[in-house]
């Protein structure tokens, strides 16, 4: 064999993608599981039998379960990420006299599926996962929208939340099927003429629908911004989702993605640090200076709200250190604040800011993340449910890998491109019956199989052996 030949088979066996593990072929299925099993939950509490809170726990406590052992054999810093939360927080419930395991499973879920991101992650699965993600959330909003009596017929959405306890039976009206903020009674905000219904798709509520809109279009923004081909569709699916779901709140934060990707190179992780402070300043100055107000559904009415609601803390509450029955939906911050204290929501806070991600695309994206937390937690706690959680800190995880795997990322793209496009060229070459005057084997490198990665010393091994 030639030193041409050898040194084509080296760079095919060493740049070609790595072969996937058992493992690493769950990922993506646990990732769409974590975005639509309510969906599935929600078509068996309707056609089959009912689904109580226990059961949406179980497939919950699966899910980061296997997510967690995709990576338990790959980080030893998440042990003791995972010691010190359930150290703290337990420490906190026991001063409080009040166990309260949902901020454990709030705090878990961004933790597990970060370093699921980080230690099993790569661009090439994450550019997948939210491309199937898109699918899914498209056809499902499509299906709800020109089908809605057939939807409603099969996805008993008011009665899945009834049934699991999240809605009170007497709230709900036991009519549309719809979840209580599936029609917008004042009006649309995106395109008014399209009616007050709002849908749900996958999610089972539109409040979801924004955030997963806002998400997907900052990765696809980041990923796709020099391939229009890529860009404009997917762009244009999210942009469907999000007016079909009249989700203000995502288009408000696809608006601001764009003005921060722009000035992304002159944010410094300090300016991020103090950011959240500096919207809880803003909020409980809002509320004060508007009084005793009733607020109203508005973007500026969720403000309203959500700064009286931290008003109603006194410091033992804010540190968290006395226990406060005080409901916290509407207002991330007070939530925080209630069950983690100032210092523990500084410490996790800081710990995500200050972790170093390599400059270009995944520092752009992580700064949409830590905006897209900022400006959440003024007015919902929505930040932490699984239903966008799940991908959302997979791929904040992925962009916290190093500049050296995310380089190799970007190589084995490029070659496996020019691979499609030889093996392209390669089409019109007609089979020969006689293999020893096949031209197709000078092209053996180029085999529509995955070569598994390997050393340069095994390479060169195969080479001879050729």
């Amino acid at each position: 064999m030639s030193v041409v030949d050898a040194a084509n088979r080296i760079q095919t066996v060493a740049m070609a993608p790595v072969q996937s593990d058992f493992r690493q072929s769950l990922v993506l299925p646990i990732l769409l599981a974590a975005l639509a099993f309510n969906f599935a939950l929600c078509f068996v509490n309707t056609n089959v039998m009912g689904v109580g809170a226990s059961m949406v726990m179980l497939v919950e406590v699966v899910l980061v379960g296997c997510a967690f052992l995709l990576v338990a054999d790959r980080s030893q810093a998440l042990y003791f990420v995972l010691l010190g939360i359930f150290s703290y927080v337990g420490a906190l419930m026991l001063f409080r006299g009040v166990i309260d395991p949902k901020i454990l499973r709030d705090l878990m879920i961004p933790v597990v599926f970060y370093s699921l991101g980080l230690k099993r992650g790569n661009l090439a699965l994450g550019d997948r996962a939210v491309t199937w993600s898109i699918l899914i959330v498209l056809g499902a909003a499509l299906f709800e929208w020109m089908f809605l009596d057939t939807f409603l017929k099969y996805f008993d959405v008011i009665g899945y939340y009834v049934s699991r306890g999240s809605v009170d039976a007497a709230a709900s009206t036991g009519e549309s099927g719809l979840f209580i903020s599936g029609t917008r009674f004042e009006g649309r905000t995106l395109l008014p003429f399209l009616g007050e219904h709002r849908v749900s798709s996958v999610f089972l509520e539109p409040v979801s629908v924004g955030n997963f809109g806002a998400v997907a279009f900052a990765w696809v923004l980041s990923r796709d911004f020099h391939r229009p081909a890529a860009l404009i569709p997917k762009t244009l699916a999210i942009m469907t989702i999000l007016v079909l779901g009249d989700a203000r709140f995502g288009m408000y934060l696809c608006g601001i993605t764009l003005a921060l990707y722009l000035v992304a190179p002159l944010v410094r992780p300090g300016v991020i640090f103090v950011a959240p402070f500096l919207a809880i300043i803003a909020l409980i100055t809002y509320a004060a200076v508007k009084g005793n107000i009733a607020w109203d559904n508005t973007i500026f009415g969720r403000f309203l709200l959500a700064g009286q609601l931290i008003n109603t803390l006194d410091l033992g509450e804010a540190m968290g250190l006395v226990y406060t029955s005080t409901d916290f939906n509407d207002s991330g911050y007070a939530y925080a604040l209630s069950q983690l204290g100032v210092l523990g929501f500084t410490a996790i806070w800081a710990v995500f800011v200050f972790i170093r991600v390599p400059d270009g695309q995944p520092r752009r994206f992580t700064l949409f993340v830590a905006f897209y937390i900022i400006l959440l937690l003024c007015i919902s706690v929505s930040f932490a449910t699984i239903k966008t959680a799940a991908l959302l800190w997979f791929l904040a995880g992925i962009c916290a890998r190093s500049p050296e795997a995310m380089a190799q990322d970007v190589r084995r793209k490029d070659f496996a491109d020019r691979l499609k496009r030889q093996n392209a060229g390669l089409e019109h070459f007609r089979v020969s019956p006689n293999r020893e005057n096949d031209p197709c084997l000078c092209f053996s490198a180029f085999s529509s199989r995955e070569p598994v990665s390997t050393s340069l010393e095994n390479a060169l091994n195969l080479a001879d052996a050729t």
